[in-house]
């Protein structure tokens, strides 16, 4: 696998009780990016973390060197606008959020792609179910497209297969039309044995959960396996 990928721990799976401890943990193993998952219990069926515990996350990660991407697993109500529903997570040290395709109304979907100056890097996600192709129209606006390799809720999951074809469809759409952006990112059943099939089909970012934190090893050498 290419060393020029981006790794990034999603802490969804981490210990809540020793949660500085985890954080330290990620710094200690150079990890460039911390996935935090939000999620309401709605759109998806488990409920997380919110707007506070991302504050202190990002205030105790400040001069780290590890950015975080926020990807909001959240069912938007019809009338809710999306700049006042993200107001709570633009704050500094998240450089990106995502959104779900699938959970947005056509009005919002426009508005948080067409939405200039963010002040974040703007991402879609989408569930496995849902076609790649629906997300071609609104490239040209995305710094981020995250393919869920899993049905999204629950961490520990196993990579499904389909995946990779997406991974595959997207990057060639983009090779075809020569663009540079959007980041093709995976989230969901990442390993040493998902993780180089992911890039070799066209892959930027890989987001790892259990795999990284919830082993007996460290995450170093964690790494050190999906590098090889």
């Amino acid at each position: 696998m290419e060393k020029d990928t981006t790794i990034a721990v999603s802490i969804l799976t981490a210990d809540f009780l020793n949660l500085k401890n985890e954080l330290d943990r990620i710094i200690a193993a150079k990890i460039p990016a911390l996935h935090f998952d939000v999620m309401d219990n709605n759109f998806v069926p488990n409920l997380s973390f919110g707007p506070k515990i991302l504050a202190d996350v990002s205030n105790y990660l400040k001069d780290k060197a590890v950015m975080i991407d926020c990807h909001l697993m959240v069912q938007l109500k019809p009338k809710v606008k999306v700049k006042d529903f993200l107001k709570p997570f633009i704050i500094s040290g998240v450089n990106s959020i995502t959104l779900h395709y699938e959970a947005m109304n056509k009005k919002q979907l426009l508005e948080f792609i067409n939405w200039k100056n963010a002040g974040f890097k703007k991402g879609l996600a989408i569930k496995p179910k849902t076609p790649i192709k629906v997300l071609f129209s609104d490239l040209a606006n995305l710094d981020y497209v995250l393919i869920m390799s899993v049905e999204p809720g629950f961490g520990n999951q196993k990579f499904i297969t389909g995946s990779y074809q997406k991974i595959k469809t997207l990057k060639q759409y983009l090779v075809t039309k020569n663009f540079k952006a959007p980041i093709i990112a995976v989230d969901g059943g990442i390993n040493d044995s998902t993780a180089a099939l992911c890039i070799e089909a066209g892959a930027d970012y890989l987001v790892s959960g259990s795999y990284l934190l919830n082993n007996q090893t460290s995450i170093t050498e964690q790494l050190e396996k999906m590098w090889k």
